[in-house]
């Protein structure tokens, strides 16, 4: 079967997004973004485009400011990829992104969150206990949003980290609209798919791993949330990891700034199992680890490592691949696809080819 009928047998009817990663887009400024994102708005809408995402680093811009910016500027959904636990106690971040739910005009908000970047991170903060911080904050901010106090014996882990001394915490406001949340994308072993299951009301799947590995992680989510108290079916969101440009070099070399600091994280039998030599990515660790930050990191990153992790080149050159990944998340009943980080070099354009060039023919 060709991939064209493939894909009008299996069409994707769900909704469309943007990453926007504000660390590898740092190059734009915050009017810049929401430009771009009503560029987003007014180009993708008939494909159904719904949602912006942004993200969360140290030494870059807010994820709080530049979300509630973008959220009172245009009439989309937000979402986070990620929010990281260990940059604000449960309670500031419960009560920022209640706030921000009386900008959305009652629209679900996507709260992503993560561990984060182990190559970026662990040069920034103490990145402890990963599991217990990621289970406690799930059901921290599940209790904060639903009205209920959290009490501090629920959050040990939270409470010892941030020196919270009260004996529990409560929202004095209510959010105006939903607020679900996801696990976002990241290195998903084992135990963190069972995580999932049980804590979160949806996932965030980044295509890095490939179509096997995603198949294989989507069964082992099906079979945990059986074990799991919430009862609504766990949400899927695709970030597609794609590079797209006119110019398909320029889309291979831009992807660079994304696989330096995703790969260089990544132990070296996770690096092995995608076909990826440790060795050749060894001097972008050491580029992390003195924080040489991402422009120097992404200028030394091998090509191997962009053809083994990324959909780069013109649309042409993407077509294929991606119309794959939309007939896998119509099989799967994906809810969302993400037109995912490193996205290509200029945002405008990207916006302006998935429009035009790759959209098209996977929506009508």
């Amino acid at each position: 079967m060709s991939t064209q009928s493939s894909i009008s047998a299996e069409r994707f009817r769900g909704e469309i997004g943007i990453h926007f990663p504000l660390h590898v887009l740092n190059r734009y400024s915050l009017p810049e973004l929401i430009a771009l994102a009503e560029r987003a708005w007014n180009t993708l809408g008939q494909y159904g485009f719904t949602q912006v995402w942004t993200n969360d680093n140290l030494e870059y811009r807010s994820v709080l400011a530049s979300s509630a910016a973008l959220v009172a500027r245009l009439p989309v959904k937000l979402g986070t990829a990620v929010t990281v636990p260990y940059f604000r106690n449960p309670i500031d971040l419960a009560a920022a992104f209640a706030t921000m739910s009386e900008l959305t005009d009652g629209r679900e908000i996507s709260l992503g969150l993560g561990p984060g970047s182990r190559s970026i991170l662990a040069h920034h903060v103490e990145r402890v206990k990963p599991m217990a911080i990621m289970a406690e904050l799930a059901i921290a901010l599940r209790t904060l949003f639903d009205g209920n106090a959290v009490r501090r014996s629920d959050m040990p882990a939270l409470a010892d980290y941030f020196h919270l001394n009260a004996e529990s915490y409560t929202l004095r406001f209510k959010p105006q609209s939903p607020i679900r949340l996801y696990y976002g994308p990241s290195l998903l072993k084992p135990g963190v798919l069972n995580l999932i299951a049980r804590h979160f009301d949806g996932v965030i799947l980044q295509t890095l791993y490939g179509m096997t590995a995603m198949e294989e992680t989507l069964a082992t989510l099906a079979e945990a949330r059986k074990q799991s108290t919430l009862r609504e079916p766990l949400r899927k969101v695709m970030l597609v990891n794609a590079s797209v440009s006119r110019d398909g070099q320029a889309a291979r070399q831009h992807a660079k700034r994304f696989v330096s600091h995703i790969a260089s994280g990544w132990p070296d039998e996770t690096l092995q199992r995608i076909g990826i030599d440790p060795g050749i990515m060894q001097p972008v660790r050491q580029a992390y680890s003195q924080n040489r930050g991402v422009d120097y990191a992404a200028s030394i990153t091998p090509d191997e490592a962009v053809e083994r992790l990324i959909i780069a080149g013109t649309p042409a050159q993407c077509n294929d691949r991606i119309a794959e990944l939309f007939s896998l998340a119509a099989r799967h009943e994906f809810a969302h696809i993400c037109i995912g980080v490193p996205a290509g070099p200029d945002i405008a354009e990207v916006i302006d080819l998935w429009g035009k060039e790759i959209l098209p023919a996977l929506r009508l």
